[in-house]
C-alpha cells in the first residue's frame, strides 16, 4: 500500500561534492530538511526525501566524501536514501548524452519510488537533468519539476552551444504540451527568459524563487576581529581599500574584466579574487589572471582554492569596499545575496552589470550598485563609485542589503510553497489547505532548531 509522497532531488553537485552555485543551493535544499522537515510535512503532508547524484567517486568533479556522508545522514535520518545513478565516466559529463543517460535513470528512481509512495516529484536540478521531460510519461504518478537555474543563451553568449540549445528547447517545449512536467519559477527575468526565447507555456510554472537557509551559522555575520585575522590568514593585506570578488574559472564569470577594470585603481587598492578552477580546460584561466595581474601591476591576491570561511570574512572585512561580481551572464548570483548577510555591520556592498538578473537583486543606490556592462569604462566607474561612498551611506545600503535577504529569500517558506501547491489536492486552494495551513518565513524560523552544524569547507 502506498505511503506517503517522495521528494526526489535530482543534482549533480551539492550531494558529493560542492563546487558551483548550483552545488550550494542543494546545500540550501539539505539545510532546509534537516531543519524544517517536520514543518514542511504540515503545510505539504507526510513526505520522504530522496536525492539522486551520478554514481560518487574519483570521477566526480571535486568529490567529497564528507559531502556524501553529510548527504546520506540528512535523508536517511528522514526515512530516504541517496540513489546512485550509473554513467560513463569516461566519457565527458557536460555533454547531452551524459546528460540523456542521467535524466533516464533518474526516471527510473523515480518509478521505483513510486511503488512504495502514493505520489513522486521528481525535481530535476538545472541542464543535466532537463531530459526527465522526456524520460517521465503520463500515469505514472510521477510529475516533473524542471529546476534550470540558467541557460545556454545566457551563459554562452554570444554563441552558445548548439546542442545544449537543442537539449534545452526540447525539454521546455516537452514541459508545455504535458500535464505532469513543471518548470520552476526561480527568478522574474529567468522566467520571461523561458518564455520569451524558448516559447515555454507559462501556465508549466510552479514558483521556487531562488534562497537560502537563513539560520545556517555560515551565513551570520562575522565580527570584525574575526574577518581581519581570517583574512590576513590567506596572506591579504587589509591596510587599503579592498576590493573582492568569487568565482569559478569560467569565461561567463568575468574576473578577467575586473582585473582591467581595477589597474586604474591600482595606486589605492587592493584586489582579493577567489578563483576556483573548473573541472576542465577552463582551469587554465587561473594562471592567466595571476599573469595579467601581475602585468598590470596591480596589488592583487589570488586565491585558486575554495574555503567557505574566506568569502564570508572578506565581505565582512571593514576594509573591503565592495564585493564586485562583473558576471558576462548569470540568472541570480547567490554570492550577492550572501554579501547581504555577511556584511550586515560592516564590509563590502555589492557592484553588478544592470543585466540579466541583477536589478532583481540589486536597486541602484539602495541596496548595492549596478554598472552599465556595455559602456566601456563603466565597471572602473562602479568601483570608484563604491570607494567613494560616505561611511552613512555605505552602512543604509548594507542594512537594506540584510533586510532585503531575509524577506525575501527564505529558503523554508519556498519549500513549503513548492511542495504544497504540487501536492495539493485538486480544487484547494494554496494558502487555504484545511489542517495544514502554509507557514510563512518567521514561523519557520522561530521553530527551527536553535543551533546549525558548524560552517563546512566546501566550495561555492
Amino acid at each position: 500500500m502506498p505511503h506517503g509522497n517522495a521528494l526526489l532531488y535530482c543534482a549533480v553537485n551539492g550531494i558529493a561534492n560542492n563546487t558551483n552555485g548550483i552545488g550550494r543551493q542543494t546545500k540550501t535544499f539539505l539545510a532546509t530538511l534537516a531543519h524544517h522537515h517536520p514543518r514542511l510535512t504540515q503545510a505539504a503532508g507526510p513526505f520522504t526525501p530522496y536525492l539522486a547524484v551520478p554514481e560518487p567517486g574519483p570521477a566526480t568533479w571535486g568529490y567529497n566524501p564528507a559531502d556524501l556522508a553529510h548527504a546520506r545522514q540528512v535523508v536517511e535520518g528522514l526515512g530516504g536514501r541517496v540513489i546512485a545513478l550509473p554513467y560513463n565516466t569516461h566519457r565527458p559529463m557536460w555533454r547531452p548524452a551524459a546528460w540523456q543517460t542521467l535524466s533516464e535513470q533518474a526516471a527510473t528512481a523515480a518509478r521505483d519510488l513510486a511503488r512504495p509512495h502514493k505520489r513522486v516529484l521528481a525535481i530535476g536540478v538545472d541542464t543535466p537533468f532537463a531530459g526527465l521531460a522526456h524520460s517521465v510519461q503520463p500515469g505514472e504518478r510521477i510529475e516533473v519539476l524542471l529546476a534550470l537555474f540558467s541557460t545556454a543563451q545566457i551563459t554562452e553568449r554570444p554563441q552558445p552551444d548548439p546542442d545544449r540549445l537543442a537539449w534545452e528547447q526540447d525539454a521546455l517545449s516537452a514541459a508545455s504540451r504535458s500535464t505532469h512536467i513543471w518548470v520552476a519559477g526561480i527568478g522574474t527575468y529567468l522566467t520571461r527568459h523561458l518564455q520569451q526565447d524558448y516559447g515555454l507555456d507559462p501556465g508549466r510554472l510552479l514558483p521556487w524563487p531562488s534562497g537560502l537557509h537563513l539560520a545556517s551559522a555560515d551565513l551570520t555575520a562575522p565580527t570584525a576581529f574575526y574577518a581581519e585575522q581570517t583574512v590576513r590568514s590567506f596572506g591579504i593585506p587589509t591596510d587599503r581599500p579592498v576590493i573582492a570578488a568569487v568565482g569559478r574559472t569560467d569565461h561567463t564569470k568575468g574576473l578577467d574584466l575586473l582585473i582591467d577594470a581595477v589597474a586604474p585603481l591600482r595606486d589605492h587598492v587592493h584586489l582579493a579574487m577567489i578563483v576556483v578552477p573548473a573541472d576542465d580546460e577552463r582551469a587554465a584561466l587561473l594562471p592567466r589572471y595571476q599573469a595579467r595581474a601581475a602585468e598590470l601591476q596591480l596589488s592583487a591576491t589570488l586565491i585558486g582554492r575554495y574555503s567557505r570561511t574566506l568569502p564570508r570574512a572578506l565581505a565582512a572585512l571593514p576594509a573591503t569596499r565592495v564585493m564586485a561580481v562583473p558576471s558576462r551572464g548569470e540568472t541570480l548570483a547567490n554570492i550577492v545575496f550572501e554579501t547581504g548577510l555577511w556584511a550586515q555591520h560592516h564590509g563590502a556592498i555589492a557592484l553588478a552589470p544592470g543585466r540579466d538578473g541583477f536589478p532583481e537583486q540589486i536597486i541602484d543606490g539602495h541596496n548595492g550598485l549596478l554598472y552599465a556592462p556595455d559602456t566601456p569604462g563603466a565597471l572602473t566607474h562602479g568601483l570608484r563609485r563604491a570607494l567613494a561612498l560616505p561611511d552613512q551611506r555605505r552602512g543604509q545600503m548594507r542594512e537594506n542589503a540584510h533586510r532585503r535577504v531575509h524577506a525575501e529569500r527564505d529558503a523554508a517558506t519556498h519549500l513549503a510553497t513548492l511542495l504544497t501547491s504540487a501536492w495539493r489536492p485538486a480544487g484547494q486552494e494554496l494558502d487555504n489547505l484545511v489542517g495544514h495551513p502554509l507557514p510563512d518565513a518567521r514561523t519557520l524560523r522561530s521553530q527551527a532548531p536553535t543551533s546549525t552544524p558548524a560552517p563546512r569547507e566546501t566550495a561555492p
